[in-house]
């Protein structure tokens, strides 16, 4: 495993790309959007004690926009070239905004966020990916999610969800930011998986969600799951790439998160203001008295 913005393993990587190119060869560096190569190459340039010039790295696809010779990066006369990021029809993250893009991209070390439920329960990942646990052999399961910080979570039960999807995507549960997003991003689609682990104290198995991030799951028997998301975003199961998971367990309800707070206090502000509308309409004024009244009263 390697780490661009840690150096992990990243002189590890020089020598092997060095003893494959040889002295004349040529490197591309070709990926996804976003997938960070720029910041890639730029850690070689570090490590290698090159004098390569610093290139752009942003939290949004597009930053590169041609293809790049890198100077000074590998030793000897071997090439180096940066490329602009290859579209993935089948990541969610190329679907969203700017400013949502933001909200999804990892800029900081992940940590994992653990919830311990049972059936009938589910777990939102902002507005974009859901978990179902349908079925179990065993009491309970862990699910560790693993996506950006920025990007609130939900636990609760499953029956609920409808209400979730009508009342807080786009506002609590954000990306995507604005209620009208929700339709933009597509027709929001079910996939089952039946997986199964052999111990508790580490996850075995992920759900990963194409250009978002992933559950973890954790069981010693079977467990049958539903993951939500949009129509044409690829969901894969792998095996656990990193099994270590919270010991601080998440509590039922929307994490704690700046968006929360600001949709809940939009929110408050909309009842009140819709409340004191609704008193203003019902309070009766007093009625001016009719001519025969008043001829009535002064007989």
């Amino acid at each position: 495993m390697v780490s661009a913005v840690r150096e992990w393993g990243v002189m590890n990587l020089v020598d092997d790309v060095v003893g494959l190119a040889g002295p004349r060869g040529r490197i591309w560096a070709v990926g996804a959007q976003n997938a960070g190569k720029s910041t890639l190459i730029n850690a070689i340039g570090k490590c290698s004690g090159g004098s390569v010039s610093h290139l752009t790295e942003a939290p949004v696809p597009g930053t590169t926009l041609g293809i790049l010779r890198v100077e000074g990066v590998l030793p000897g006369n071997t090439k180096s070239f940066d490329t602009p990021g290859l579209l993935h029809p089948h990541q969610i993250s190329i679907r969203l905004i700017r400013e949502e893009q933001k909200l999804v991209h990892v800029s900081k070390e992940l940590k994992p966020r653990t919830y311990r439920i049972k059936v009938g329960h589910s777990v939102h990942i902002g507005g974009l990916m859901r978990l179902d646990v349908e079925e179990l052999s065993v009491d309970s399961v862990y699910v560790t999610v693993w996506a950006s910080p920025l990007i609130p979570l939900r636990m609760g039960r499953t029956e609920n969800v409808s209400t979730m999807l009508e009342e807080h995507f786009g506002r609590q549960l954000q990306p995507p930011i604005g209620e009208g997003r929700v339709e933009e991003l597509g027709k929001w689609l079910k996939r089952e998986f039946h997986v199964s682990g052999n111990m508790w104290d580490s996850s075995s198995v992920d759900i990963a969600a194409s250009g978002l991030g992933w559950f973890s799951i954790g069981l010693k028997g079977e467990a049958k799951f539903g993951v939500w998301t949009y129509d044409g975003v690829d969901v894969i199961v792998r095996n656990a790439l990193l099994p270590n998971r919270s010991y601080n367990f998440e509590v039922a309800g929307f994490t704690v998160s700046k968006i929360v707070s600001t949709a809940d206090r939009t929110s408050n502000k909309q009842c009140r203001n819709e409340k004191r509308k609704l008193n203003d309409s019902t309070t009766e004024k007093p009625a001016e008295p009719s001519a025969v009244d008043v001829a009535s009263t002064t007989c």
